[in-house]
């Protein structure tokens, strides 16, 4: 059976694995194993089931539910028939999920989790083509209270049902569409980017030629299989080189998730680096004097090694090997031990990632390869490798993707990869995608002699002042974002006289900071203290003596209240959108801008 689509690729993995484990899932406090026979069995059996439903080639099929085998197993049984399917994110609020619902024509939801269920059974009657609702953590349908257009059934039903049939024998050959992925974005409505088989099938085959996976890999699964990155990088590439994936409880239990499963590959966001770095610099700050001049001291040896490694020098000179293993048996051993001991590497997609950071890493034995995709893309375009690593950049392109910069140093992909377009979006489509077929990503970047693409901005993220000056804010929040008091940074300018900055506190690190300074009481009032206003006004000056003069804030202020999902200002990845901080955090941009009001 050859990889003519995603579920032959996946079924011919069955076949060749047999009794191999393919997946690791926590149920309550246990971790549970499925082969690669049982999955591919549930697979056939799920997809007779919603045969047996009435479900055709081109129906949709969306999927409500947080990271679990059950999620790839309803995936995989839609794109079985030749169905689409249509991830969800578990943060979308009610109304953009019956507007997705609507859009796409779901016939099926997929759902699992009480809360989930809450905000279907409050938009039910507003999507009208929905006609049927599968349960994925029950063993009978819960009664929710659905219209009468649409029924309900569990997981277990289905799989029963679809045991009893026959048909169909074979998945649907080269069935074209597989998938529509609701941008989240940072601005405006989300879109349907339409995906096909080819699309997602040529990017797990490049990244399974260009970075060393291979049967005995485990990943550990936290990023929501909702979007693309994860999608395609942590689940169809993991499976295509026959690595096992465990499935945990997401971020919220990642270090006890990390230390039980031990895997050797994770796929993660910047975000989740800089916050186990900062944990670091906070033990420092907490640690007596000799340990705080130790941790210095290692944190400086692991970048500086990571800084000579990467540049592809064959070996450390002797005074800097000598630090580095002193280092590795003080400190370094214990980060990995808290990784579970056994990561290989770390692939870091979806935003930024500071190179001062991925050396220290690489430094510190956890070699950080960066990428840059975009759903739109498949999703990946370029990724840095073993044999082909430059910090700062992210990477070359992979194997059948092509990339131009356009004149005004616009990011341009083509390739297998690339989308077919936006669903019922034509105008949409025909900006994004010429005739040539090049993919204008709305990204600025440049490629270098060697191939190597950097990453340097969006193309309409970035910031003119009613002065006329050009900001890009993501090395300027980038830059913020290094300071062990900052976990995030949101620059604010655009049509007004000058720049500013919204400065979301590391509440760890400054707790600490403020018992050293016997600093106490309710969080605002911490944050409004002298001593803290100032420790945060030095550490504003400092960064901004580091930047150019047109791109220096002239106010900040603090943020009580971190950026969420729940508010809709971080996107799956936690990226900020500024669009919407714009609205949320009005009174806090009006009060650095006094003269206007």
């Amino acid at each position: 059976m050859g990889d003519t689509s995603l579920a032959s690729m996946i079924l011919d993995r069955a076949v060749r694995y047999g009794s191999r484990r393919v997946f690791l899932h926590k149920r309550g406090s246990s971790w549970e194993d499925i082969s690669w026979q049982q999955f591919g069995d549930q697979i056939v059996s799920a997809a007779r089931g919603l045969a047996d439903l009435g479900f055709q080639p081109g129906d949709r099929l969306a999927i409500l539910a947080d990271n679990r085998p059950e999620w790839p197993l309803l995936d995989l049984a839609c794109l079985y028939l030749g169905g689409v399917d249509v991830p969800l994110y578990l943060t979308s609020p009610p109304d953009d999920l019956a507007y997705i619902l609507n859009d796409a024509g779901a016939s099926v939801l997929a759902v699992a989790g009480d809360d989930q269920r809450q905000k279907v059974a409050q938009i039910a009657s507003e999507v009208p083509s929905l006609k049927q609702l599968i349960h994925l953590d029950a063993d009978s349908a819960p009664d929710i209270g659905l219209p009468n257009h649409l029924t309900a059934l569990s997981l277990t039903d289905l799989l029963a049902s679809g045991e009893r049939g026959t048909e169909p024998a074979q998945p649907v050959p080269d069935p074209g569409l597989a998938t529509i992925i609701y941008t989240s974005g940072t601005t405006g409505r989300p879109k349907g980017v339409m995906l096909s088989h080819t699309n997602m099938l040529a990017n797990a085959e490049d990244a399974t030629a260009v970075l060393p996976l291979n049967e005995e890999d485990l990943l550990l699964s936290f990023l929501p299989l909702s979007h693309g990155f994860e999608r395609t990088g942590g689940l169809y590439t993991s499976l295509r080189a026959g690595g096992t994936i465990a499935y945990g409880g997401g971020i919220a239990s990642l270090t006890d998730d990390l230390a039980a499963v031990r895997p050797t590959i994770l796929c993660c966001v910047p975000r989740v680096l800089e916050r186990v770095y900062q944990h670091l610099l906070g033990e420092r700050e907490n640690a007596p004097f000799v340990k705080q001049k130790i941790l210095s001291w290692a944190l400086e040896v692991g970048r500086s090694v990571g800084r000579v490694r990467t540049a592809g020098t064959a070996a450390l000179p002797f005074p800097l090997s000598l630090q580095h293993s002193l280092a590795d048996r003080l400190v370094f051993r214990a980060l990995r031990s808290a990784l579970g001991g056994r990561i290989r590497f770390l692939v870091s997609g979806g935003a930024p990632l500071n190179a001062d950071l991925a050396c220290f890493f690489y430094g510190a034995g956890i070699p950080v390869y960066e990428g840059y995709g975009l759903t739109e893309a498949g999703p990946v375009v370029a990724c840095n490798t073993p044999d082909r690593n430059r910090v700062g950049s992210v990477g070359t392109p992979l194997p059948q993707v092509s990339v131009r910069i356009a004149d005004d140093g616009e990011v341009c992909v083509r390739g297998p990869n690339v989308m077919a377009g936006y669903y019922n979006r034509p105008e949409d489509t025909a900006a994004a995608l010429d005739t040539e077929g090049w993919l204008h990503t709305g990204d600025i970047g440049a490629l270098d002699a060697q191939g190597f693409l950097t990453i340097t901005d969006r193309k309409k993220d970035l910031l003119i002042t009613s002065q006329g000056e050009n900001v890009a804010p993501q090395p300027i929040e980038g830059r913020f974002r290094q300071e062990p008091l900052i976990e995030e940074a949101c620059l604010i300018g655009d049509q007004r006289p000058y720049l500013t900055i919204l400065l979301v506190p590391d509440r760890a690190f400054v707790e600490i900071m403020a018992n050293t300074h016997g600093v106490s009481g309710e969080w605002p009032a911490v944050l409004d203290h002298p001593t803290i206003r100032a420790l945060f006004r030095q550490c504003f000056e400092t960064v901004n003596d580091s930047l150019p003069r047109h791109a220096q804030p002239r106010q900040f202020a603090l943020l009580a209240e971190p950026f969420s999902q729940a508010s809709n200002e971080l996107t799956p990845t936690l990226k900020v959108k500024r669009r919407t901080v714009l609205q949320t955090r009005r009174a806090e941009i009006d009060g650095m801008y006094p003269d206007q009001q």
